[in-house]
């Protein structure tokens, strides 16, 4: 599903990876894991195509990112830590231009079934500038109720969420798991949740990543 091939990364003149490697295989959910400033967006970017490392390479499904290029929304779906929400339009019009730039027709009755989810039903109309720091967050992670990508990547997307949306979000990852699908995602704190089957720590700047099976990790 998702290869990282020796990835070495600068930036600024400061070393963020050094040949740091990551293999995601169909059904898996790892959880990059470290403190902020570890390099968990930079990593994220960089399989998203967004960064380009000064060495190594990123595949998905045997492709390398540079071939698949960021209109294949197919292959992968990328929910960045910073909001990439539309603050003049509403939540139900942001929803409108992602289904649209992922060519999915989908009508409006599916679209307030689907925002009934998180419980942003009784804001769809609202402008997005009006929002909480929570729910913009919870509009942003709605896109995924609307993917069709089997991979997805997404920088803390437990920031900022209270309680019950991390329950619903943990259960979008079941969801998507059960389907076929693969998740990579970070948080700078633990989230304890029980889906993650592989945890990578940052320890350093500069070093590798350490990987530990999800039985090495604290379980609830």
């Amino acid at each position: 599903m998702l290869e990282v091939n020796s990835i070495y990364l600068y930036r600024n003149k400061k070393q963020i990876f050094s040949d740091f490697s990551l293999f995601l295989k169909k059904k898996q959910i790892i959880l990059l894991i470290g403190e902020n400033g570890a390099g968990k967006s930079s990593l994220l970017d960089t399989i998203a195509g967004l960064i380009q490392p000064q060495s190594g390479s990123v595949k998905i499904e045997g492709r390398h990112i540079e071939e698949i290029g960021i209109s294949k929304k197919e292959t992968f779906t990328y929910i960045p830590h910073q909001s990439c929400l539309m603050e003049n339009f509403t939540v139900l019009e942001n929803l409108k231009i992602w289904i649209e730039l992922n060519s999915l027709k989908i009508r409006e009755e599916i679209i307030d079934q689907k925002l009934k989810i998180f419980k942003l039903k009784n804001i769809k109309d609202q402008l997005v500038r009006n929002l909480s720091h929570g729910q913009k967050k919870k509009v942003s992670l709605s896109k995924l109720l609307f993917s069709n990508s089997k991979l997805w990547l997404l920088d803390e997307p437990l920031n900022g969420l209270d309680q019950n949306s991390h329950n619903i979000f943990k259960k979008i990852l079941l969801r998507h798991q059960n389907n076929q699908g693969s998740i990579l995602f970070s948080s700078h704190i633990d989230p304890k949740i029980r889906l993650t089957k592989k945890i990578i720590l940052k320890k350093k700047i500069n070093k590798k990543f350490v990987e530990r099976s999800f039985n090495q990790w604290n379980k609830l």
